[in-house]
Protein backbone atom coordinates (compact mmCIF):
# COMPACT_ATOMS: atom_id res chain seq x y z
CA UNK A 1 0.00 0.00 0.00
CA UNK A 2 1.06 3.09 -0.76
CA UNK A 3 -0.36 6.71 1.55
CA UNK A 4 0.90 10.28 1.13
CA UNK A 5 -0.08 12.64 3.75
CA UNK A 6 0.20 16.49 3.05
CA UNK A 7 0.15 19.33 5.91
CA UNK A 8 -0.87 22.83 5.23
CA UNK A 9 -0.57 25.21 7.80
CA UNK A 10 0.31 29.13 8.79
CA UNK A 11 1.73 29.37 11.92
CA UNK A 12 2.50 32.60 13.91
CA UNK A 13 6.24 33.04 15.13
CA UNK A 14 7.13 32.75 18.37
CA UNK A 15 8.99 35.35 20.62
CA UNK A 16 10.47 34.38 23.92
CA UNK A 17 12.35 36.64 26.37
CA UNK A 18 15.85 36.87 26.62
CA UNK A 19 15.98 34.55 30.35
CA UNK A 20 15.57 31.00 31.07
CA UNK A 21 12.34 28.95 29.96
CA UNK A 22 10.35 28.03 32.41
CA UNK A 23 10.09 24.41 32.98
CA UNK A 24 7.21 22.79 31.02
CA UNK A 25 4.81 21.52 33.41
CA UNK A 26 2.77 18.09 32.50
CA UNK A 27 -0.87 18.48 33.48
CA UNK A 28 -3.14 15.00 33.95
CA UNK A 29 -5.07 14.20 30.82
CA UNK A 30 -8.99 15.77 31.38
CA UNK A 31 -12.01 12.44 29.99
CA UNK A 32 -15.15 14.57 29.51
CA UNK A 33 -17.58 10.94 28.90
CA UNK A 34 -17.41 9.45 32.04
CA UNK A 35 -18.90 11.68 34.30
CA UNK A 36 -20.23 14.31 30.86
CA UNK A 37 -17.77 17.07 32.56
CA UNK A 38 -13.58 17.29 32.28
CA UNK A 39 -12.38 15.38 35.24
CA UNK A 40 -8.46 14.35 35.69
CA UNK A 41 -8.41 10.99 34.05
CA UNK A 42 -6.55 9.71 37.46
CA UNK A 43 -9.60 11.12 40.01
CA UNK A 44 -12.19 8.39 37.95
CA UNK A 45 -13.58 5.45 39.78
CA UNK A 46 -13.64 3.62 36.23
CA UNK A 47 -11.83 2.05 33.73
CA UNK A 48 -10.97 4.61 31.04
CA UNK A 49 -9.33 4.01 27.84
CA UNK A 50 -7.35 7.62 26.25
CA UNK A 51 -6.28 7.26 22.60
CA UNK A 52 -4.77 9.96 20.62
CA UNK A 53 -2.40 11.09 18.06
CA UNK A 54 -0.75 8.15 16.53
CA UNK A 55 -3.04 5.70 17.92
CA UNK A 56 -5.72 6.88 15.88
CA UNK A 57 -3.65 7.64 12.55
CA UNK A 58 -2.00 4.36 12.62
CA UNK A 59 -1.51 3.38 8.74
CA UNK A 60 -2.28 0.33 9.90
CA UNK A 61 -5.80 0.60 10.71
CA UNK A 62 -7.76 1.85 7.54
CA UNK A 63 -11.04 2.83 9.55
CA UNK A 64 -11.88 3.66 12.64
CA UNK A 65 -12.60 0.98 14.49
CA UNK A 66 -9.27 -1.10 13.27
CA UNK A 67 -7.26 1.80 15.08
CA UNK A 68 -9.89 1.52 18.34
CA UNK A 69 -8.91 -2.63 18.59
CA UNK A 70 -5.90 -1.31 20.82
CA UNK A 71 -7.88 -1.16 23.19
CA UNK A 72 -8.06 -4.63 24.73
CA UNK A 73 -12.33 -4.01 25.61
CA UNK A 74 -13.17 -3.17 22.19
CA UNK A 75 -14.54 -5.18 19.61
CA UNK A 76 -17.61 -5.58 17.38
CA UNK A 77 -20.00 -8.24 16.95
CA UNK A 78 -18.16 -9.86 14.44
CA UNK A 79 -14.45 -10.44 14.37
CA UNK A 80 -14.26 -8.70 10.85
CA UNK A 81 -13.77 -5.23 11.09
CA UNK A 82 -16.13 -2.42 9.30
CA UNK A 83 -14.77 -2.45 6.17
CA UNK A 84 -15.78 -5.80 5.30
CA UNK A 85 -18.28 -6.66 7.67
CA UNK A 86 -22.53 -6.12 7.01
CA UNK A 87 -23.30 -3.08 8.52
CA UNK A 88 -26.19 -4.37 11.02
CA UNK A 89 -22.96 -6.56 12.25
CA UNK A 90 -20.86 -3.52 12.91
CA UNK A 91 -22.21 -2.93 16.72
CA UNK A 92 -19.47 -2.42 19.51
CA UNK A 93 -18.85 -4.37 22.29
CA UNK A 94 -16.67 -3.58 25.26
CA UNK A 95 -15.46 -6.60 27.44
CA UNK A 96 -17.35 -8.92 25.94
CA UNK A 97 -20.63 -7.58 27.62
CA UNK A 98 -23.74 -8.15 25.27
CA UNK A 99 -22.18 -9.03 21.81
CA UNK A 100 -24.71 -8.12 19.18
CA UNK A 101 -25.46 -5.61 15.72
CA UNK A 102 -27.65 -3.69 17.56
CA UNK A 103 -24.80 -2.35 19.92
CA UNK A 104 -25.76 -2.51 23.81
CA UNK A 105 -22.78 -0.08 23.39
CA UNK A 106 -23.08 4.00 23.00
CA UNK A 107 -20.82 5.63 20.59
CA UNK A 108 -20.90 9.37 20.34
CA UNK A 109 -19.26 11.73 18.21
CA UNK A 110 -18.27 14.98 19.20
CA UNK A 111 -21.31 14.17 22.13
CA UNK A 112 -23.57 13.33 19.53
CA UNK A 113 -24.59 9.30 19.03
CA UNK A 114 -23.41 7.49 16.08
CA UNK A 115 -25.66 4.68 17.00
CA UNK A 116 -28.15 3.90 14.12
CA UNK A 117 -31.44 5.53 15.12
CA UNK A 118 -33.29 2.24 13.97
CA UNK A 119 -30.73 -0.86 14.27
CA UNK A 120 -28.52 0.45 17.16
CA UNK A 121 -25.24 -0.67 14.97
CA UNK A 122 -22.75 1.63 13.65
CA UNK A 123 -21.86 2.72 10.39
CA UNK A 124 -18.07 3.97 11.17
CA UNK A 125 -17.40 4.90 7.57
CA UNK A 126 -19.19 8.37 8.23
CA UNK A 127 -16.46 9.23 11.12
CA UNK A 128 -14.39 12.33 9.55
CA UNK A 129 -10.79 10.41 10.36
CA UNK A 130 -8.48 13.33 9.64
CA UNK A 131 -10.67 15.92 12.05
CA UNK A 132 -10.41 13.30 15.25
CA UNK A 133 -8.12 14.33 17.88
CA UNK A 134 -9.22 11.93 20.51
CA UNK A 135 -11.03 8.66 21.86
CA UNK A 136 -12.38 8.05 25.08
CA UNK A 137 -13.46 4.41 25.67
CA UNK A 138 -15.07 3.89 29.27
CA UNK A 139 -15.52 0.51 29.63
CA UNK A 140 -18.25 -0.85 31.68
CA UNK A 141 -21.89 0.55 31.74
CA UNK A 142 -22.64 4.06 31.47
CA UNK A 143 -26.13 4.56 32.14
CA UNK A 144 -25.55 6.52 35.34
CA UNK A 145 -25.03 9.73 32.94
CA UNK A 146 -25.82 8.15 29.28
CA UNK A 147 -28.83 6.35 30.22
CA UNK A 148 -30.08 2.70 28.80
CA UNK A 149 -28.10 3.08 25.54
CA UNK A 150 -24.62 2.64 27.48
CA UNK A 151 -25.51 -0.34 29.56
CA UNK A 152 -22.30 -1.73 27.73
CA UNK A 153 -19.99 1.24 28.02
CA UNK A 154 -19.48 4.74 25.82
CA UNK A 155 -17.19 5.49 22.93
CA UNK A 156 -16.62 9.08 22.44
CA UNK A 157 -14.99 10.40 19.64
CA UNK A 158 -13.71 14.07 20.08
CA UNK A 159 -12.62 16.29 17.38
CA UNK A 160 -9.29 18.50 16.98
CA UNK A 161 -9.64 22.01 17.71
CA UNK A 162 -10.39 24.31 14.48
CA UNK A 163 -6.84 26.11 13.58
CA UNK A 164 -7.34 28.46 10.83
CA UNK A 165 -4.98 28.52 8.15
CA UNK A 166 -4.47 24.70 8.42
CA UNK A 167 -4.89 22.06 6.48
CA UNK A 168 -4.63 18.16 5.92
CA UNK A 169 -4.65 16.12 2.67
CA UNK A 170 -4.53 12.34 3.09
CA UNK A 171 -3.96 9.90 -0.25
CA UNK A 172 -3.46 6.23 0.08
CA UNK A 173 -3.48 3.09 -2.70
CA UNK A 174 -2.97 -0.10 -2.62
CA UNK A 175 -3.91 -3.93 -3.60
CA UNK A 176 -7.52 -5.06 -3.96
CA UNK A 177 -8.27 -2.11 -5.91
CA UNK A 178 -8.45 0.39 -3.08
CA UNK A 179 -7.69 3.94 -2.92
CA UNK A 180 -8.82 6.67 -0.38
CA UNK A 181 -8.54 10.33 -0.76
CA UNK A 182 -9.54 12.57 2.63
CA UNK A 183 -8.99 16.25 2.91
CA UNK A 184 -9.86 18.57 5.85
CA UNK A 185 -9.18 22.30 6.19
CA UNK A 186 -9.66 24.98 8.89
CA UNK A 187 -10.34 28.70 7.80
CA UNK A 188 -11.26 31.82 9.42
CA UNK A 189 -15.11 33.16 8.71
CA UNK A 190 -16.49 36.04 9.72
CA UNK A 191 -16.49 36.17 13.61
CA UNK A 192 -15.63 32.11 14.12
CA UNK A 193 -13.56 29.27 12.39
CA UNK A 194 -14.88 27.12 9.72
CA UNK A 195 -13.96 23.74 8.85
CA UNK A 196 -15.05 21.71 6.04
CA UNK A 197 -13.74 18.17 4.56
CA UNK A 198 -14.63 15.10 2.78
CA UNK A 199 -14.04 11.47 2.31
CA UNK A 200 -13.68 9.03 -1.37
CA UNK A 201 -13.13 5.66 -0.53
CA UNK A 202 -13.38 2.58 -2.88
CA UNK A 203 -12.07 -0.65 -2.88
CA UNK A 204 -12.65 -4.21 -5.08
CA UNK A 205 -12.97 -5.88 -1.48
CA UNK A 206 -11.81 -9.58 -0.64
CA UNK A 207 -13.38 -12.83 -0.53
CA UNK A 208 -15.25 -14.49 2.47
CA UNK A 209 -15.12 -17.96 1.02
CA UNK A 210 -11.76 -19.30 1.14
CA UNK A 211 -10.26 -19.95 -2.38
CA UNK A 212 -10.97 -24.05 -2.38
CA UNK A 213 -14.49 -23.87 -1.35
CA UNK A 214 -15.57 -20.93 -4.23
CA UNK A 215 -18.11 -21.36 -6.70
CA UNK A 216 -19.44 -19.19 -9.65
CA UNK A 217 -21.39 -16.93 -7.39
CA UNK A 218 -18.38 -15.57 -5.41
CA UNK A 219 -17.66 -12.26 -5.46
CA UNK A 220 -15.32 -9.90 -3.53
CA UNK A 221 -16.69 -7.86 -0.99
CA UNK A 222 -16.25 -4.65 -2.78
CA UNK A 223 -17.37 -1.22 -0.73
CA UNK A 224 -17.64 2.17 -2.00
CA UNK A 225 -18.69 5.61 -0.16
CA UNK A 226 -18.23 9.17 0.26
CA UNK A 227 -18.59 11.75 3.34
CA UNK A 228 -18.65 15.65 3.13
CA UNK A 229 -18.85 17.32 6.26
CA UNK A 230 -18.64 20.97 7.52
CA UNK A 231 -19.05 23.29 10.42
CA UNK A 232 -18.76 26.43 11.52
CA UNK A 233 -17.96 27.91 15.31
CA UNK A 234 -17.65 31.25 17.42
CA UNK A 235 -17.77 33.20 20.35
CA UNK A 236 -21.61 34.74 21.12
CA UNK A 237 -19.64 36.28 23.93
CA UNK A 238 -16.50 35.48 26.06
CA UNK A 239 -16.45 32.23 27.39
CA UNK A 240 -19.70 31.29 25.37
CA UNK A 241 -19.00 29.00 21.63
CA UNK A 242 -21.60 28.14 19.13
CA UNK A 243 -21.09 25.29 17.25
CA UNK A 244 -23.35 24.50 14.22
CA UNK A 245 -22.20 21.74 11.76
CA UNK A 246 -23.60 18.82 9.43
CA UNK A 247 -22.66 16.21 7.09
CA UNK A 248 -23.82 14.11 4.13
CA UNK A 249 -22.76 10.47 3.62
CA UNK A 250 -23.47 7.60 0.89
CA UNK A 251 -22.14 4.16 0.77
CA UNK A 252 -22.37 1.09 -1.49
CA UNK A 253 -21.02 -2.24 -0.54
CA UNK A 254 -21.21 -5.94 -2.92
CA UNK A 255 -21.74 -8.40 0.30
CA UNK A 256 -20.39 -11.52 -1.73
CA UNK A 257 -22.85 -12.69 -4.29
CA UNK A 258 -24.86 -10.88 -7.52
CA UNK A 259 -27.64 -10.59 -5.68
CA UNK A 260 -26.60 -9.34 -2.69
CA UNK A 261 -25.92 -5.65 -1.17
CA UNK A 262 -26.57 -2.78 0.87
CA UNK A 263 -26.62 1.12 0.29
CA UNK A 264 -26.87 3.44 3.20
CA UNK A 265 -27.46 7.26 2.81
CA UNK A 266 -27.29 10.23 5.26
CA UNK A 267 -27.86 13.85 6.32
CA UNK A 268 -27.65 15.12 9.43
CA UNK A 269 -27.42 18.56 11.11
CA UNK A 270 -26.41 19.98 14.67
CA UNK A 271 -25.75 22.36 16.87
CA UNK A 272 -23.71 23.26 20.01
CA UNK A 273 -23.74 25.67 22.71
CA UNK A 274 -21.44 25.74 25.47
CA UNK A 275 -19.34 27.79 27.65
CA UNK A 276 -18.68 29.39 31.33
CA UNK A 277 -22.30 31.13 32.40
CA UNK A 278 -20.89 32.13 35.74
CA UNK A 279 -17.97 31.33 37.95
CA UNK A 280 -17.22 27.80 37.94
CA UNK A 281 -20.37 26.95 36.38
CA UNK A 282 -20.57 25.69 32.58
CA UNK A 283 -23.10 24.45 30.90
CA UNK A 284 -23.74 22.67 27.38
CA UNK A 285 -26.78 22.08 25.19
CA UNK A 286 -26.70 19.98 22.22
CA UNK A 287 -29.44 19.46 19.61
CA UNK A 288 -29.07 17.20 16.06
CA UNK A 289 -31.32 15.36 13.53
CA UNK A 290 -30.55 12.88 10.88
CA UNK A 291 -32.40 11.61 7.78
CA UNK A 292 -31.44 8.16 6.93
CA UNK A 293 -32.25 5.46 4.66
CA UNK A 294 -30.79 1.61 4.16
CA UNK A 295 -31.36 -0.74 1.78
CA UNK A 296 -30.50 -4.53 1.86
CA UNK A 297 -30.99 -7.84 0.02
CA UNK A 298 -29.85 -11.59 0.97
CA UNK A 299 -29.87 -14.58 -0.89
CA UNK A 300 -29.94 -18.43 0.27
CA UNK A 301 -26.65 -19.73 -1.47
CA UNK A 302 -26.81 -23.52 -3.42
CA UNK A 303 -24.71 -26.38 -1.68
CA UNK A 304 -22.20 -25.99 -4.40
CA UNK A 305 -22.44 -22.32 -4.56
CA UNK A 306 -22.92 -22.30 -8.31
CA UNK A 307 -26.50 -20.68 -7.83
CA UNK A 308 -28.34 -18.45 -5.27
CA UNK A 309 -31.87 -17.70 -4.50
CA UNK A 310 -33.57 -14.65 -3.21
CA UNK A 311 -34.20 -14.88 0.68
CA UNK A 312 -35.31 -11.27 1.51
CA UNK A 313 -35.09 -8.09 0.14
CA UNK A 314 -35.51 -4.94 2.07
CA UNK A 315 -35.69 -2.43 -0.26
CA UNK A 316 -36.09 0.63 1.68
CA UNK A 317 -35.58 1.10 5.82
CA UNK A 318 -35.91 4.97 6.76
CA UNK A 319 -35.32 6.27 10.03
CA UNK A 320 -35.05 9.50 11.00
CA UNK A 321 -34.03 11.19 14.35
CA UNK A 322 -34.08 14.33 16.22
CA UNK A 323 -32.64 15.27 19.69
CA UNK A 324 -31.15 17.47 22.41
CA UNK A 325 -29.32 16.94 25.66
CA UNK A 326 -28.53 20.06 28.08
CA UNK A 327 -25.62 19.58 31.03
CA UNK A 328 -24.83 21.72 33.81
CA UNK A 329 -21.63 21.72 36.01
CA UNK A 330 -20.15 23.02 38.87
CA UNK A 331 -16.85 23.06 40.81
CA UNK A 332 -16.94 23.88 44.30
CA UNK A 333 -14.28 25.42 46.13
CA UNK A 334 -12.97 21.90 47.99
CA UNK A 335 -12.55 21.02 44.71
CA UNK A 336 -16.13 18.84 44.54
CA UNK A 337 -17.87 18.68 41.18
CA UNK A 338 -21.79 18.35 40.34
CA UNK A 339 -23.49 17.56 37.28
CA UNK A 340 -26.68 18.13 36.08
CA UNK A 341 -28.52 17.00 33.29
CA UNK A 342 -31.34 15.36 30.72
CA UNK A 343 -31.39 14.03 27.62
CA UNK A 344 -34.61 13.56 24.85
CA UNK A 345 -34.43 11.71 21.50
CA UNK A 346 -37.35 11.08 19.10
CA UNK A 347 -36.75 7.95 16.72
CA UNK A 348 -38.95 7.05 13.68
CA UNK A 349 -38.59 3.98 11.35
CA UNK A 350 -39.79 1.64 9.44
CA UNK A 351 -38.37 -1.57 7.51
CA UNK A 352 -39.73 -2.58 4.01
CA UNK A 353 -39.22 -5.88 2.83
CA UNK A 354 -40.23 -8.24 0.23
CA UNK A 355 -39.83 -12.08 1.24
CA UNK A 356 -40.96 -15.70 0.83
CA UNK A 357 -39.50 -15.93 -2.29
CA UNK A 358 -41.32 -18.90 -5.05
CA UNK A 359 -40.68 -19.13 -8.67
CA UNK A 360 -40.08 -15.59 -10.27
CA UNK A 361 -41.03 -12.98 -7.21
CA UNK A 362 -41.39 -12.49 -3.59
CA UNK A 363 -45.15 -13.44 -2.58
CA UNK A 364 -44.91 -11.87 0.54
CA UNK A 365 -44.44 -7.68 1.65
CA UNK A 366 -43.95 -6.69 4.80
CA UNK A 367 -44.04 -3.25 6.82
CA UNK A 368 -42.90 -3.11 10.67
CA UNK A 369 -41.84 -0.22 12.61
CA UNK A 370 -42.94 2.77 15.15
CA UNK A 371 -42.05 6.21 17.03
CA UNK A 372 -40.46 5.81 20.01
CA UNK A 373 -39.52 8.66 22.26
CA UNK A 374 -37.16 8.54 25.01
CA UNK A 375 -35.78 11.33 27.55
CA UNK A 376 -33.76 11.03 30.83
CA UNK A 377 -32.75 13.08 33.37
CA UNK A 378 -29.34 12.92 35.86
CA UNK A 379 -27.35 13.65 38.70
CA UNK A 380 -23.75 13.22 39.67
CA UNK A 381 -21.57 14.75 42.94
CA UNK A 382 -17.77 13.76 42.77
CA UNK A 383 -15.65 14.25 45.98
CA UNK A 384 -12.40 13.14 47.47
CA UNK A 385 -13.19 11.31 50.76
CA UNK A 386 -9.81 10.29 51.47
Amino acid sequence: MVAVVVGLGMGAAGFASGGPAEPAVALPPMVVTASRAPVALERLPLAVDRLEGAALEAPTALTVDDALRVSPAFSLFRRTGSLTAHPTAQGVSLRGIGPSGASRSLVLLDGLPLNDPFGGWVAWSKVPRLSLGTAEIVRGGGSAVWGSAAIGGTVQLLSRPMSPGTGRVLGEAGSAGLARVEMLGDVSAGQGRLRAGGRWFRTDGWHAIREDQRGGIDRRLDSRHWLAHAAWEGELREGMVLRIGGRAFDERRGNGTPYTGNTSEEAAAHFALAGEVAPDVTVQILGYGQRQRFASRFSSVAADRESERPALDQHDVPADAWGASAVASWRHPDGALTTLGGDWRAVSGETREDYFYSGSGFLRRRHAGGDQWTGGLFAAHQRDIG
